[in-house]
């Protein structure tokens, strides 16, 4: 087979997705306000809220013990699961409807490229820009609780894998249900105030009531926290209820995107 043949040759179906995937990263890190509100929500408020512990301690030791330790990496890490959140949210919302906004959805289908894996690769692009900065941001909370632990209880190297593991899940999770939900809808802004409305708002006040703990993912994640009691659902029901928000959201965007109108 000769060079120019080569050149030529069709591209396999992999190195297809793979350029798509590629292709949603790099749209993504092109939007500069993206990335600085990510930044913003995901790493600065782990390296603020370190630092005034540190100041606190430094000021008045009697009163404030060290700004490390296992209950100061607890604290960080809900934090950074909530905020984390919110830059879930985001991230997906953009990466579903970037092609609608930026008026290129009926070049890309008209070329031919299948809408089909135009959707699946926004699920790896959009997580190999989030989840950098949420490993940033667990980074800065895990070597804090090490170093800066003084005479209290340090974390094991267990309980950080349990706890990288549980943040990983919980803003990933929450960027499929963001990717999924604005698929589904023509609206951006709809999206974004829909999904945060429930993760900020209703489903915390749902979990309060614990009457719909066997509906909610928040109560899942809950159950699947390291160190958090078993609650009120099993492990079987909460994996039950993780793979079903993860399922639905995205399989009602995938159908949304084969059927829209180009």
């Amino acid at each position: 087979m000769s060079t120019a043949t080569l050149a030529f040759a069709p591209l396999q179906p992999q190195a297809r997705f793979r350029r798509l995937v590629a292709a949603e990263l790099l749209k993504l890190r092109r939007r500069r306000s993206l990335f600085v509100a990510s930044f913003l929500l995901l790493v600065f408020p782990m390296l603020v809220s370190v630092v005034v512990l540190v100041v606190l301690h430094a000021a008045n030791p009697g009163k404030y013990g060290p700004a490390g330790g296992v209950e100061n990496l607890r604290s960080g890490l809900e934090l950074l699961t909530q905020i984390g959140a919110v830059a879930a949210v985001l991230i997906g919302v953009t990466t579903a409807a970037g092609d609608l906004a930026a008026g290129v959805f009926r070049e890309l289908v008209v070329t031919g490229r299948s809408r089909l894996a135009l959707y699946a690769a926004r699920v790896p692009g959009g997580l190999a820009f989030l989840l950098p900065l949420v490993t940033v941001a667990f980074a800065i909370a895990a070597t804090s609780s090490v170093t800066l632990a003084g005479a209290a209880p340090t974390p094991g190297i267990c309980l950080l894998l349990e706890y990288a593991g549980w943040v990983g899940l919980v803003t990933t999770l929450a960027f499929l249900l963001a990717l999924g939900v604005s698929s589904l809808l023509d609206s951006r802004a709809t999206a974004i105030g829909i999904l945060l409305a429930w993760q900020l708002a209703v489903a915390p006040l749902l979990v309060q009531t614990g009457k719909l703990d066997p509906l909610l993912l928040s109560a899942a994640l809950k159950r699947l926290e390291p160190g958090a009691a078993s609650g009120s659902i099993s492990l079987i029901t909460a994996i039950t209820l993780i793979g079903a928000w993860t399922i639905a959201p995205l399989a009602a965007g995938a159908w949304r995107t084969h059927t829209r109108d180009a």
